[in-house]
Parts: C-alpha cells; structure tokens; sequence
C-alpha cells in the first residue's frame, strides 16, 4: 500500500494531530495523513533536511528508490513505480 507524507512546514514548529485534519482536509487528500509530533519521522527519513524528499517502498518495507530535492518530480516518481511493477 502506497503512503505519502505532506510536510507543511519543515523549518516551522512540529506538527498536531488537528494540523494533519486540516492539511488533508484542505488539499482534498484522500489517503491517511499523520502528524509526527516529536519530529522523529522527518529527523529518520530527511537527515539532512532537503526538501522535497520523495522514497519508494517495496511490498518487503525495502526502499526501492529515493530522491531528494524533487529534481525529477512526479514523472520521475512514475518512471520508477512503473519500472519497478515489470513495466517499461
């Protein structure tokens, strides 16, 4: 099952549980969207705080791909789902 993680503000203070319900309602999300109120989230999976940040997981919880900074953006993100799932 795919996650994705919206980080409002990453230089701001940490995120509640009511900023998450706003962000999703507000963006019109329509998957789970998770506040990381002790910031070990962002600390674990953006060390060095360069964003965008954008990780493929495997069915095995292995990561399957990264990419910091957003230079390929979505097309890239695409290319590399599809490749992954047997596709061009």
């Amino acid at each position: 099952m795919p996650i994705s993680v919206v980080v409002q503000n990453a230089s701001g203070g940490l995120p509640t549980s009511d900023d998450a319900a706003l962000w999703g309602e507000e963006l019109e999300l329509t998957f789970p969207v998770l506040a990381d109120p002790s910031g070990s989230f962002y600390e674990t999976w953006d060390p060095a705080g360069i964003l965008p940040v954008a990780f493929i997981i495997d069915p095995e919880g292995v990561v399957a791909w990264s990419e910091a900074g957003g230079a390929g953006g979505l097309e890239e993100i695409e290319a590399q789902v599809t490749a992954l799932l047997g596709g061009d």
